[in-house]
């Protein structure tokens, strides 16, 4: 009877400690299930569901610095200098890609010279920026096509003391590089002025693969909004901002 006993209290005992060796197994596991910092959202107000990408707040796209301005008399243009140099002429420039950011013809070109897009196919990005003394009137100003364009129709907006047109989209392929861009001219005080929006772009598919990264849409359209805060930046002489067209 006392053998019985005793088997009995042994089997007993086993099971104790088995159950116990598997019930601190699986808190162990489920404490390294946690991800860094979880245990401290425990019974805090967090938004259910994918959080990943959450919603863009539309006031801070952009948010470029602006900390310097330069003006010609007419229009004063705001320069975010801690991404984007500023040039009179094109010895200033100092970036040299196949594609430079603008055109010799400029007064003021704008041209990126970050280093978020290093390692991809991005080659440029500029807001060129010239003073055409050739279009006297109002409706050459605005209707004037781009260089080397024909038959394009621009859209047009007027305010009390000035007028904006836009011509888009315009782009240039050769050599496996290609640019995109949009041009825009304001007609104040009896002066035309022209700003060209450029992004220079190599052939992502030339490349080796694996050797670079793509210079994806979501970055050109990030670019092309950098360029164009620059240019809704822009204002007259008496401080009045300049509302360009959407392109």
């Amino acid at each position: 009877m006392k053998k019985i006993i005793l088997f009995i209290s042994l089997i007993i005992i086993i099971v104790v400690v088995a159950f116990g060796i598997w019930l601190d197994l699986k808190l162990k596991q489920q404490s390294e299930e946690l991800q860094p910092g979880q245990e401290n959202q425990i019974g805090q107000n967090q938004p259910v569901g994918n959080n990943e990408n959450p919603p863009v707040n539309e006031s801070q796209i952009g948010g470029l610095n602006f900390d310097q301005t330069v003006s010609d008399g007419a229009i004063t243009i705001s320069v975010p200098s801690s991404e984007f140099g500023l040039a009179t002429n094109k010895d200033q420039i100092l970036v040299h890609p196949y594609i430079p950011p603008c055109d010799e013809n400029f007064n003021y070109c704008l041209y990126y010279n970050g280093s978020a897009y290093e390692g991809t196919n991005f080659e440029s990005a500029g807001l060129r920026i010239q003073k055409r003394d050739d279009l006297k009137s109002q409706s050459a100003c605005l209707a004037a096509q781009p260089a080397g364009y024909s038959g394009l129709t621009p859209k047009n907006e007027s305010a009390d003391s000035y007028a904006t047109s836009v011509f888009s989209p315009l782009g240039d392929a050769g050599a496996g590089h290609y640019s995109s861009g949009e041009l825009y001219r304001l007609f104040y005080d009896n002066k035309c002025y022209e700003f060209q929006i450029r992004i220079g772009e190599s052939q992502f598919a030339n490349y080796p693969e694996g050797s670079i990264k793509e210079f994806t849409k979501a970055s050109q359209s990030a670019m092309r909004l950098k360029l164009r805060e620059i240019l809704d930046a822009i204002s007259l002489s008496d401080g009045t901002k300049i509302k360009f067209p959407g392109s």
